[in-house]
This record gives structure tokens, C-alpha cells and sequence, in this order.
């Protein structure tokens, strides 16, 4: 699991990166607490998520953009810690118009409240912030579900009338829907981000400081995905390999089977596995997640292939076996 599938590697990752910059938008996301049986849909094609995590505080936090339109929504859920007392929404969006103006020399133009799919809502504009102009349309909802504050943004700077339909579209996605997570916790952190932390160390080689990032990406990914598929499998595969780089072949063959679990039909998780037992000079399962490999390579993602393991350091003791070294020809065929 060295030289061959590391050189490939690298250069996916790198490329990876710059598909990190901009993901292909997923059409619905998913916010919820782990508390809660429920969670907030939307709708929302065309939308890049920006964040989807727990804070620290205990708070859901939410971020999405367009950035063909330059439409951005945000959510936050938070658990109320008494019970909701009357006006609490209305009071609530009426501290944030007050906080708004503050940032506005000439104030907030067309103040209006109103309500949207059960949800108390306000909207206005910021000709400019700061003094520089932005023209700056704002809608914020809040709805209390049970003992939970749900608190909605969508804004957008250089509006113009032709955009009230995608505000309007935004808030009518909004759903909420029966929902029980897998689990009762989530780490706290953003994939996205220890995705790309991981990933500067995985390309500088620095692969035992790329485990704490990787890891705790993939643990918030189990429970809530927001990488764009290619970036997971990116994730998956570079995680393993710096555990195997490392020497930790346990934790390596747990992360590949668990990419296999999710995906069992994506090639490079069985050319991995075989990494692992080259690497343990487990002939037989070498072979057969080698087999396995191959007969999948035609799912690779474009610009992806299988490596020749005659080449890779990880079969390098096995090689020296005439019959697997046989088998491995006619897997391949010709010469490396």
C-alpha cells in the first residue's frame, strides 16, 4: 500500500482538493439533532453545503450557498432550556432587526413580518453595510418545534425582483420529517473542513498527523454525510492509507471494510484490501480482493485505474511466489 497506489493517490487528492472548492450541489439536506426524532429537510438544487455540524455549544448549524445566484441560507437549531413563552419568535426576529440596522448608516428599508409554511418570518433590505453598497435582501423565519428554537436566514447581496421566487422557493422546501438518527451523539466539527486539514498533511506525506483529521471527518460522515460522494470515496481511501503507511494495518482494514459496506461495488477499496494483506502476506485474501478489484474496474471514477500491484511495494514478499506471482500475470496480463 506504497508507491503505486500512493502515487495515484496524491494526485486524485489533489485534484479532489480543488473539487472541495466547488462540489456539485446535492439537491436535499438534512438538519437535525441526535435528540430528536425529527430533522429539517430541504429542497434545494444548486445549493453547495458550507456547513453542517454541531457546535460546540450544543447548537445544529446549517450553511448553504448558491453560488450561481449568490442566494444564501443558513439554519440553526438549538434545545430551548425552559419552556417557549409567548411572542418568543416574534420577539426573537425583532432583537435580529434591531441588531441588523445597526450595521446600516440609512437603516433597514421595507420592515415587513408575516408567516411562511407554519413559521413566523420578517424581511428587509440593507441598501449598504458599512456604508458599502450591497443592496441586500434578508428573510428570517423562527419556528419552535417541540423544546427546539429553529431559526432560518436566506439573504442575498445585488438583489433584484427577479430573485423573489428563489426566497420563496427556499422557504416552501422547508420541511420537517421523521427522522431518528443512529446514534444518540455527534462528533462536533465540520467534514469539509478536516477533510482539507487531512488532506495538506496526506500530500505533504505527513501521514500520522493526516489520521486525527481524517478520522474524525469520516466519524461525522457516518452520521451526517455532507461530502459530495467523490470527496468520500477520496476520504475513505486516503484514511486508509495512512493508517497503512503507519504501520496500523487493523485500523486500515476497518476503515476499507466500512467503504465497502457503503460501496461494495467502488474498485479501489478491494485493491486496498489487498494492500492489507500483501502487507500481512496473506496470499489468499490478496487474491481475492485483487480478483475482486479488477472485475470492478470499470466502476473507477473517471480518470481512475486500478494499479498494477506486480509494481506495488505492498505485494513485493508475495511476488517472490511463483503462483501468486502467475496469478497476478493473468489478472493483468502481459507485462508490468
Amino acid at each position: 500500500m506504497k508507491n503505486v497506489l500512493l502515487a495515484a493517490l496524491l494526485a486524485f487528492v489533489a485534484s479532489a482538493n480543488a473539487l472541495a472548492q466547488d462540489v456539485a450541489a446535492a439537491p436535499k439536506f438534512s438538519v437535525w439533532l441526535p435528540s430528536k426524532s425529527w430533522a429539517l429537510e430541504l429542497q434545494v438544487p444548486g445549493f453547495v453545503a458550507k456547513a453542517n455540524e454541531m457546535q460546540a455549544d450544543g447548537r445544529r448549524y446549517f450553511l448553504a450557498e448558491n453560488e450561481k445566484t449568490r442566494l444564501v441560507i443558513s439554519v440553526f437549531l438549538e434545545l430551548m432550556k425552559g419552556p417557549a413563552q409567548p411572542g418568543e419568535c416574534k420577539r426573537s426576529l425583532e432583537d435580529k432587526v434591531k441588531h441588523d440596522s445597526s450595521f446600516s448608516l440609512n437603516g433597514l428599508k421595507g420592515v415587513a413580518y408575516g408567516e411562511a409554511q407554519g413559521m413566523e418570518t420578517v424581511e428587509f433590505s440593507m441598501a449598504e453595510v458599512n456604508g458599502a453598497p450591497v443592496n441586500q435582501k434578508n428573510i428570517l423565519a423562527c419556528l419552535i418545534k417541540d423544546d427546539v428554537f429553529v431559526d432560518v436566514h436566506i439573504s442575498k447581496v445585488f438583489f433584484k425582483a427577479a430573485d423573489k421566487p428563489d426566497f420563496d422557493a427556499l422557504l416552501q422546501s422547508i420541511r420537517f420529517e421523521a427522522k431518528k438518527p443512529a446514534t444518540a451523539t455527534i462528533p462536533v466539527g465540520n467534514s469539509m473542513q478536516l477533510f482539507q486539514q487531512g488532506s495538506r498533511y496526506f500530500m505533504a506525506q505527513q501521514y500520522r498527523e493526516a489520521i486525527g483529521p481524517y478520522q474524525q471527518a469520516l466519524d461525522i460522515e457516518k452520521i451526517s454525510p455532507m461530502l459530495e460522494k467523490k470527496l468520500w470515496y477520496v476520504l475513505v481511501d486516503n484514511l486508509a492509507m495512512a493508517y497503512g503507511i503507519t504501520n496500523d494495518l487493523d485500523n486500515s482494514q476497518k476503515v476499507v471494510a466500512y467503504g465497502i459496506s457503503k460501496d461494495p461495488g467502488y474498485p479501489l477499496f478491494y485493491y486496498n484490501m489487498a494492500c492489507i494483506a500483501g502487507e500481512k502476506g496473506d496470499a489468499q485474501s490478496a487474491k481475492a480482493n485483487l480478483k475482486l478489484a479488477y472485475e470492478r474496474r470499470s466502476h473507477a471514477l473517471p480518470g481512475e485505474t486500478i494499479p498494477d500491484a506486480r509494481t506495488d511495494d505492498s505485494f513485493q514478499k508475495l511476488m517472490q511466489k511463483k503462483d501468486f506471482r502467475q496469478f497476478v500475470d493473468s489478472l493483468y496480463g502481459g507485462k508490468p
